[in-house]
């Protein structure tokens, strides 16, 4: 199974034609995350390269393949198409190291289901989730419970992440209100505004935690433990933001496929721009408490997705374990017999 890239352009999708294809090309769609896409619904191509085309169903999130002689090419937009959610996303579509694709339409990261209008429930159920994975505290569930998935099983799986917890704030509520009142209070003094500068960093030391953590690698064991049980998939894994206890979740899921430390950090990376237009939000009600560029940039950098938060993760690994392998099966005591299962389950 061949990767099939295919990108979105408001109403218009676009479609990558590999080269090594023969001209005309058929590439057939359909709903249906299966291999079974075939049918009487294709789009045909005479050229090789970018090609533009009007969505055929728009709002459906299509999947795509295409065959030239015995490779097979399989393809989807990441992004799923639901308005109210910023960051949830399919985990297709990456290669790993040994050749393999990771499948369509089974696992997908996300921001918190609290959000989801009727219609996007239904998206959802139409995907037929069947559990659920929550990385959220009792209090932030408590405040934000999802909206209910007919047919799912949801599982809290809380690895303590205080920072992350912190950073997944929607909204300004007065208790924020008072903390942005402290910030400005701390950054009077020079040695105050120093720290404040430090703790901009704040987040790396979270992302060794999410390694290291006691309560952390319980949860991310129990999660491992759920993606090779029998039936768990298709599934949903999320916590607030969708940004670094998912975003942790998604880089051992990936780097337990086999997955390039290069295309992990590249899905890690995409939060930034998934989530950008719920920054400038949140970023646009601080503004309206403070205009203090010290403590602008410490409540931006809790938000933001930024490599060396991820670095921070990976240097945990490499320092305690050596190699992503040995932290799955040392640190989270993961069998080989359910990596060789997930393998099963989540490649084509």
């Amino acid at each position: 199974m061949q990767k099939l890239q295919i990108e979105r352009d408001a109403e218009y999708l676009k479609i990558k034609i590999p080269e090594t294809m023969r001209f005309p090309v058929r590439v057939y769609y359909g709903s249906n995350h299966s291999e079974n896409i075939i049918g009487s619904h294709y789009l045909e191509f005479s050229e090789k390269g970018w090609q533009t085309f009007k969505d055929p169903e728009p709002g459906a999130r299509l999947y795509f393949k295409a065959f030239s002689d015995s490779d097979t090419f399989i393809g989807a937009e990441r992004r799923l198409p639901l308005e109210h959610l910023y960051n949830c996303r399919d985990l297709g579509g990456y290669s790993t190291a040994d050749g393999h694709l990771t499948k369509w339409g089974l696992v997908f990261r996300s921001d918190a289901l609290h959000q989801l209008d009727s219609e996007e429930q239904k998206y959802i159920e139409r995907l037929e989730i069947k559990r659920i994975i929550d990385f959220r505290s009792p209090q932030e569930i408590a405040k934000d419970p999802n909206q209910p998935i007919s047919m799912s099983e949801t599982v809290n799986f809380n690895p303590h992440a205080d920072v992350a917890q912190q950073a997944s704030t929607q909204s300004v509520s007065k208790k924020d209100e008072e903390k942005i009142a402290q910030l400005e209070e701390m950054v009077r003094t020079e040695a105050g505004k120093e720290q404040l500068r430090k703790n901009r960093n704040v987040m790396i030391e979270q992302m060794k935690q999410l390694v290291l953590g006691e309560n952390a690698v319980k949860a991310y064991q129990q999660f491992f433990s759920t993606l090779v049980e029998d039936d768990a998939a298709p599934l949903i894994f999320h916590c607030q933001g969708g940004k670094d206890r998912t975003g942790w979740a998604a880089a051992i899921y990936l780097g337990a496929l086999g997955v390039s430390k290069e295309q992990i950090y590249q899905d890690y990376l995409l939060t930034d721009k998934m989530n950008a237009p719920r920054n400038a939000k949140r970023m646009a009600i601080y503004k309206k408490y403070t205009d203090n560029e010290d403590v602008l940039a410490f409540l931006a950098s809790l938000q933001l997705t930024k490599k060396d938060y991820l670095d921070g993760a990976y240097q945990a690994v490499e320092k305690n374990y050596g190699t992503m392998k040995e932290y799955l099966t040392l640190g989270l005591g993961v069998k080989e017999s359910q990596l060789e299962r997930l393998h099963k389950l989540y490649l084509y």
